[in-house]
C-alpha cells in the first residue's frame, strides 16, 4: 500500500489521522478524560497516552535509527506485505492486542493539552522528515515487535493505522455508559 501511495499519500494520511486524533479529545474535561469503562479497561487519558508513547518512539525510529544505514538485503525483502500485516492487526477492533510494557501507560502526561503539545510535535517531525528526506525509505527496514520488519514507509503507515485504531476505541469510551458528557 505503502509503494502505491507513496510518501506523499503517506505524509497526508499521516497529517489526517493526527488532526482527528487530537480532535478526538482536544478540550475534554478531567473527568470525561479519565473516565473508565471498567476496571480493565483504559480511560482516553491512557489510551491517547499509549499512541503518544508509541508515536514519539516510532517517529524518532523512522526520523533516526532506521536511516543511520542501509538495511541488509534479506531484511528489506521482508518486508513484503508488510501493508497488509498492519491492516491485519490494526484495521478492526474485534480483537484486542496487549501493548507492549515499554508502550503501556503509566501517567507520563496528565491533560489533554500535554499530551497533544508532545504528539503534534512529533508527528510534524515525522511528517516533515517524509517530506524532504532524499532517502528512499523503502531500502531501510526494522522490525516492529508485532508486526515483524517493516520498511520506514510502512512505519509511518503503521502510525496512521495505529492512530486509527485507538480512534474508534475513544468513540468505544465516549459512547460507554455513564461517560460524562
Amino acid at each position: 500500500m505503502t509503494e502505491m501511495i507513496g510518501r506523499d499519500g503517506v505524509g497526508l494520511m499521516l497529517g489526517e489521522s493526527g488532526g482527528r486524533f487530537t480532535g478526538a479529545f482536544r478540550g475534554m474535561t478531567e473527568g470525561a478524560f479519565h473516565f473508565k469503562m471498567a476496571r480493565d479497561r483504559w480511560s482516553i487519558a491512557e489510551t491517547v497516552e499509549h499512541v503518544t508513547v508509541a508515536e514519539v518512539g516510532s517517529g524518532k525510529l523512522i526520523r533516526g535509527r532506521l536511516v543511520r544505514e542501509a538495511s541488509p538485503p534479506e531484511l528489506v525483502a521482508e518486508t513484503a506485505l508488510g501493508e497488509a500485516r498492519i491492516d491485519a492487526r490494526l484495521l478492526t477492533r474485534d480483537r484486542v492486542f496487549p501493548a507492549p510494557e515499554f508502550v503501556l501507560p503509566t501517567g507520563r502526561w496528565r491533560t489533554p493539552d500535554e499530551m497533544i503539545a508532545v504528539f503534534e510535535e512529533s508527528r510534524r517531525a515525522t511528517i516533515d522528515f517524509i517530506a524532504t528526506t532524499e532517502l528512499d525509505l523503502t531500502k531501510f527496514a526494522a522490525p516492529h515487535p508485532a508486526l515483524g520488519p517493516l520498511n520506514g514507509l510502512q512505519w509511518a503507515y503503521f502510525l496512521v493505522r495505529h492512530c486509527l485504531r485507538h480512534i474508534d476505541q475513544i468513540s468505544e469510551i465516549k459512547a460507554a455508559a455513564g461517560y460524562p458528557t
